[in-house]
């Protein structure tokens, strides 16, 4: 045992991503392109609210600003986190997302301190610090001890198809809800974030078809 942290890609990592570059390939950029268009609509269409009264409200981290202060993506999602944490007292308020680097703050740390500092009771608030991505959070908030009641997941809305698509993926069933008021488009972002989802999607369905059982382990 070496407690090092397994590669950021990794082998199947890097697989998938050549599956899904050939399948974009293949078929002229439509495949993509739907995967977009699914990022798009799920990002006008989010709500603000959840549809009951969530018991916690996990918050995905985003990359901290040199320094180790929040960027404008997570204050957005932190500053919703913290008026559903207010309009629901009863919820608790997990933040997940780890290091950059060794020797700086986790976005979780950094988050928390920025809920706290805003009137947030600090006993209110888990952590999540081991993850280096939205699958790694996802995951290791599954796999931390089951607590009982509905969840809420609160990221940015170009964010979201692709957050619960893995929340789904990987057996969680949180209530989305938007970090932004409205919908503000930048079109780079939206094309990264549409490739993204068409490679969890086609790693995945790779991983059914070769029946890669720790392939599905990791990515649901």
């Amino acid at each position: 045992m070496t407690g090092r942290a397994p590669p950021f890609l990794g082998h199947d990592g890097a697989i998938t991503l050549a599956a899904a570059l050939l399948a974009a390939l293949l078929t002229a950029g439509l495949a993509p392109l739907a995967a977009t268009l699914a990022v798009l609509r799920t990002a006008r269409r989010a709500g603000v609210e959840p549809g009951a009264a969530p018991a916690r409200i996990l918050v995905l981290g985003h990359r901290l600003l040199p320094g180790g202060a929040p960027s404008p993506d997570f204050i957005a999602r932190l500053a919703r986190a913290l008026a559903l944490a207010k309009a629901h007292p009863g919820a608790g308020v997990v933040v997940l997302g780890g290091r950059a680097a060794p020797g700086t703050p986790s976005e979780a740390e950094a988050g928390r301190d920025w809920l706290a500092a805003r009137g947030l009771d600090a006993a209110r608030i888990g952590l999540e610090t081991r993850s280096r991505h939205t699958l790694e959070n996802l995951r290791n908030h599954r796999d931390a001890p089951p607590a009982a009641g509905p969840e809420t997941l609160v990221t940015s809305r170009l964010h979201l198809h692709r957050a619960m698509l893995m929340a789904r993926g990987l057996g969680l069933s949180p209530a989305p809800v938007a970090a932004e008021d409205n919908l503000r488009v930048a079109l780079p972002r939206l094309l990264a974030e549409g490739f993204m989802v068409h490679w969890y999607v086609t790693g995945r369905l790779l991983a059914r078809m070769l029946r890669r059982r720790r392939w599905l382990a990791r990515i649901g």
